[in-house]
């Protein structure tokens, strides 16, 4: 057994071990990063920590990656490594917590976080036993219709942003992004693969930015794949018309990429709540060439509030903190939190 560093050569079969390890449930969904996943960690972040372990024939057995950013912690700027990707082959025998360390060694963040589904319980328990994480807060991530998004009648003024909006845009995320912990650091657009300032979208009151969001296509590097379907839902597939005018998300064919884009960087001054509603419908309004689009939240925050009683697939986890030292002492950071759904 050899833990080492992933090469491009590694890709095919690193797509194949995350396809390898669907959802469970009636709706069988991978997250998956066609066409190859050693390239599309790349693309996500270039600075990706990749690591996996292999067998004595090269035969892959887990895999995990770390994507570092520069993220608002407690309304600093800082290195924070995110945790993800662990895929371990069905049977296989391995030490995960060398394979975690060398995913942590592999960067030079300050802190680290994970994200682990409440199906998977067992490796929560696992972590936690061992103070190896501690959790930040749960979190939900909504895949739903932009038809389930009503509008909301206001006397703002909405528009999708132009080329001349950059600086205002960035100011205007760092000055409000800031104080929040955890949302990204936007120093420039480029820092995102496939998203451009017309992307994005504004909500202004005057010459004011009051609230600002974009919608973020990761198709050619990230994809929801359904595998197949169980139960009512097997006879639900067959009547997308019908659940379109129910105003849920149409169910994808089986091994097709769903068409989706994330509803991202969604943030308003003073944290009006109203002016999120706001532009979130406008947004979504400006989406029906997608038949869903992904958002998330914090489980009991204004947001999640809103969210939760929309007719949505709901995908629900946990945020966590990495603590490598098994301390048992979480460190201390202030919320309100704001974890961007499109960099999970």
């Amino acid at each position: 057994m050899n833990f080492r560093p992933a090469a491009p050569a590694d890709g095919p079969d690193m797509t194949r071990l995350i396809e390898s390890h669907p959802s469970g449930g009636k709706i069988r969904i991978v997250y998956t990063r066609r066409p190859d996943a050693y390239q599309s960690y790349q693309t996500e972040c270039a600075n990706a920590g990749i690591f996996l372990c292999v067998d004595g024939d090269g035969r892959l057995l887990a895999q995990i990656a770390c994507l570092p950013r520069n993220l608002y912690i407690n309304r600093k700027a800082s290195a924070a490594g995110y945790v993800t990707g662990l895929h371990k082959a069905g049977g296989a025998r391995i030490n995960i917590m060398k394979l975690l360390e060398a995913g942590y060694y592999s960067t030079s963040s300050e802190r680290h976080f994970c994200s682990i589904l409440d199906e998977n319980q067992s490796a929560y328990d696992m972590f936690i036993k061992r103070r190896l994480i501690h959790p930040i807060c749960d979190y939900a991530t909504y895949i739903l219709s932009p038809a389930a998004i009503k509008l909301i009648k206001h006397n703002f003024g909405f528009r999708r942003a132009a080329p001349e909006d950059t600086e205002r845009l960035l100011r205007f995320y760092n000055e409000v992004g800031s104080g929040y912990s955890y949302f990204p650091v936007l120093s420039s657009l480029k820092d995102f693969p496939e998203l451009t300032v017309s992307d994005f979208f504004v909500l202004e009151d005057g010459d004011i930015i009051i609230a600002a969001g974009a919608l973020w296509n990761q198709q050619k590097y990230k994809q929801y794949i359904v595998l197949g379907y169980e139960g009512a839902y097997k006879y639900a597939a067959a009547c997308n018309p019908l659940l379109r005018a129910l105003r849920y998300p149409p169910l994808p064919k089986i091994n097709e990429a769903v068409s989706f884009a994330y509803i991202s960087f969604l943030l308003c001054r003073k944290n009006n709540q109203n002016m999120e509603r706001v532009l979130l419908a406008e947004i979504a309004a400006s989406a029906r060439q997608y038949d869903f689009l992904t958002i998330g939240a914090g489980k009991g925050t204004m947001l999640g509030l809103h969210l939760d009683p929309l007719r949505s697939i709901k995908i629900n986890s946990r945020i966590c903190g990495i603590d490598y030292n098994r301390s048992g002492t979480a460190e201390r950071i202030k919320a309100p939190f704001r974890f961007e759904c499109a960099l999970l």
